[in-house]
């Protein structure tokens, strides 16, 4: 039986539908680790003369709710910790790293950039390291491994944050979203704007589409390098204008906030909202990975909606009953204000993000997590 468990932790994790889970012997090796957990963070020193070192973002983590979890005894840790370079080109040699042992268990890989680590980057240099990142879809997503991150809010303000004091069923609106159309949910989402409602669905297309000069000579928005069909200018500068007429912030005078992934699946729109007291209402996330799953019960505070779904038949009636509801969205509100603790930096500036990382990983080294 240990031979067998041994075996289960060679090669790569499983990404394909089939085998969706990671047990606790075949992606995280807890023989090695001595509790309480602590966790090794990998420094400049740690690679020096190697390629990799243009990839390492050197990071503060003696910060409260992570330093006391960090250790200078490799041979003490139950993690080892390695933050990814924006634009870093020589993953392929993480295997190099000192500690990785073959095929890299207990290892976590943070990553805040956009694109990501992408599945063939996964499954052919990784090994069986887990990968926080936002961008976390199912391709490239090893449940019970991997952690989807969520991101800070950048328009954060005192009047977001007097707003979210306000009860749900008190807003102006019942729905709201504004944003470009970078994911096919978004558009969805635009064809059921309806002011009379109280649902404000504000989209602007693709930037792609909308790039060329108004001029008689050009009056097409053009761009070779992607696939997006081209709208005329006028067009163009209408919709612009229909967009620009609604404010952001005004928007976030609502009851529920539609959530759709945008260029990645960790939206700044998700914690904004949540920052305002807004009730998320995920859109179009099949393949997506909700942000720090195995810390949040997400089912608590949200509600989520295939990107089919019958909008004006189905999902508005069930928001309009819910604000009936007035003691369950109550609830609901308060959970999510709880959560938002994930997301917001603390007033001393340690990340909310690393923090969640490490009592993740704290949780699964000490057996108590659910399943994401």
């Amino acid at each position: 039986m240990l031979r067998a468990r041994r075996d289960s932790r060679l090669g790569p994790p499983p990404l394909e539908r089939a085998r969706p889970w990671c047990t606790q012997w075949s992606c995280i090796d807890r023989t090695s680790c001595e509790l309480p957990f602590k966790m090794y963070q990998y420094k400049p020193d740690d690679l020096r003369g190697m390629q990799l070192a243009d990839c390492l973002q050197p990071t503060n983590l003696s910060r409260p709710g992570i330093v006391e979890h960090l250790t200078e005894d490799p041979s003490r840790a139950c993690a080892f910790w390695f933050e990814v370079r924006e634009r870093c080109r020589v993953l392929r040699h993480v295997s190099r790293l000192k500690h990785w042992r073959g095929n890299g268990l207990n290892h976590v890989f943070v990553v805040h950039t956009d694109e990501g680590i992408s599945a063939v980057e996964r499954v052919k240099y990784f090994g069986r390291a887990a990968i926080a990142q936002g961008h976390a879809t199912a391709e490239r997503f090893v449940r019970g491994l991997d952690i989807a991150l969520g991101l800070r809010p950048k328009k954060f303000t005192t009047p977001d944050a007097q707003l979210a004091a306000s009860p749900p069923w008190a807003r102006r609106y019942l729905l709201t979203f504004k944003g470009a159309v970078t994911h096919r949910a978004r558009v969805r989402a635009g064809m059921h704007h309806d002011a009379r409602r109280r649902v404000l669905l504000v989209t602007y297309p693709n930037p792609h589409q909308c790039l060329a000069s108004t001029s008689v000579d050009h009056p097409h928005a053009q761009r070779r390098s992607h696939a997006f069909s081209p709208l005329h200018a006028d067009c163009c500068v209408k919709l612009r204008a229909h967009y620009t007429s609604y404010n952001y912030g005004s928007l976030m005078n609502t009851t529920f906030a539609l959530i759709t992934p945008g260029r990645q699946p960790a939206s700044y729109r998700l914690a904004e909202t949540m920052a305002s007291g807004c009730i998320p209402v995920f859109f179009g996330f099949e393949d997506a990975m909700l942000p720090h799953a195995q810390l949040i019960d997400w089912r608590a505070l949200s509600l989520s909606a295939p990107v089919d779904v019958d909008f004006e038949g189905k999902l508005l009636p069930r928001l309009e009953a819910l604000v009936a509801d007035r003691e369950r969205i109550l609830r609901m509100q308060r959970a999510l204000r709880r959560a938002l603790g994930y997301f917001l930096d603390r007033p001393d500036g340690t990340p909310a993000g690393d923090v969640a990382i490490v009592e993740t990983l704290r949780k699964r080294f000490s057996f108590e997590l659910r399943r994401n």
